[in-house]
């Protein structure tokens, strides 16, 4: 059985939207997500909502874990293209962190054209805002501290290598908790 997307598909999309363009204007803050649709298992709700938006027949899409209800859910929503190569996707979701591809596998772009890389979907098991690491950079006055649950040990280290190759490089989304958080590849780790 085919489950639902959005329950209004244009306005449903156009302010999930304008939360992801905040999102990337102000990085490392939690944004709360407007609609969550239903999705099938493994993908989260906030990842879903993501792909409905941002998807169509033109993006090239790498899932982590690709079941057959997943497949024809996002195909029948979106009529996005499944690719079998991480370097091959426009965009890559990531329901397990722990077992995710080096952030090298993916596509960052080449120097003539650096939009051509790689936007990360991942889903991480929550935000704090409290405490966590500094970041820097466009859209964030002085420093942001945010800490992010579930991510494999060495990602920022393998994020901070990426981060010398400016303009390549990749954005990244993480969901949890209905919230979303924006991290382009302008914004630096100041402290690991």
């Amino acid at each position: 059985m085919m489950l639902a997307a959005f329950a209004d598909p244009v306005f449903d999309s156009q302010r999930t939207f304008r939360e992801l363009l905040q999102a990337m204007a102000r990085p490392a803050a939690p944004r709360r997500l407007p609609v969550l649709p239903p999705s099938p298992a493994p993908v989260a709700p906030e990842a879903m909502a993501i792909m409905l938006t941002l998807c169509d027949a033109a993006t090239a899409v790498w899932l982590q874990r690709a079941d057959a209800q997943t497949l024809d859910h996002l195909r029948f929503h979106t009529g996005l293209r499944v690719v079998d190569q991480p370097r091959q996707a426009d965009f890559a979701l990531i329901d397990d962190p722990a077992s995710m591809p080096a952030l090298a596998d993916h596509a960052h772009g080449d120097p003539r054209y650096p939009d051509r890389s790689a936007s990360l979907i991942v889903q991480v098991k929550g935000f704090r805002t409290d405490r966590g690491l500094r970041f820097a950079g466009p859209g964030i006055p002085d420093t942001a501290t945010l800490g992010i649950d579930g991510l494999p040990d060495d990602f920022w280290q393998q994020r901070a290598a990426l981060s010398a190759q400016l303009p390549l490089g990749l954005d990244l989304y993480f969901v949890a908790s209905q919230h979303v958080v924006a991290m382009p590849r302008t914004t630096r780790l100041l402290e690991a």
